[in-house]
């Protein structure tokens, strides 16, 4: 039978490391490629461009507590509690969901260096989050 008890503390500490892992992701590791792909600046704002700022980073942060929700029911749901457990939730959660959510940039949008910071982010992501649930629950 599963072990399906939900740890509170590993999901709190994954979502957190996800969010992390994001804020370095799109400030000094590729915050200029990316906002360039986009056509944005990443310079300071008027008081409106900060709000914004202030609530897509909120957003963000919900975003990462669902994202490592997911991870964590897969997890629990195949009882994937060793390093090949995670490893395989890891690879599922960025081929089915990580690399085909972000295919438009690449297939539609034609830019490819967006694919890969974002879907990067999603990969590295999914990975960290299931190895941090895998083996501290």
């Amino acid at each position: 039978m599963a072990n399906t008890t939900f740890a509170v503390l590993p999901f709190i500490v994954s979502s957190i490391v996800y969010y992390a892992i994001g804020a370095l992701w799109y400030t000094p590791l590729f915050g200029k490629a990316w906002a360039k792909e986009l056509g944005i600046s990443m310079s300071g704002g008027t008081d409106s461009d900060k709000g914004k700022f202030v609530l897509g980073m909120i957003g963000q942060l919900v975003s990462a507590f669902l994202y490592v929700a997911g991870v964590y029911m897969l997890l629990m749901l195949g009882n994937f509690y060793s390093l090949g457990g995670a490893l395989t939730v890891g690879a599922s959660v960025s081929a089915f969901f990580v690399l085909s959510v972000n295919s438009g940039k690449l297939l539609f949008q034609r830019k490819p260096k967006l694919f890969f910071i974002d879907a990067g982010y999603g990969v590295v992501g999914a990975f960290a989050a299931a190895l941090i649930l895998a083996f501290w629950r």
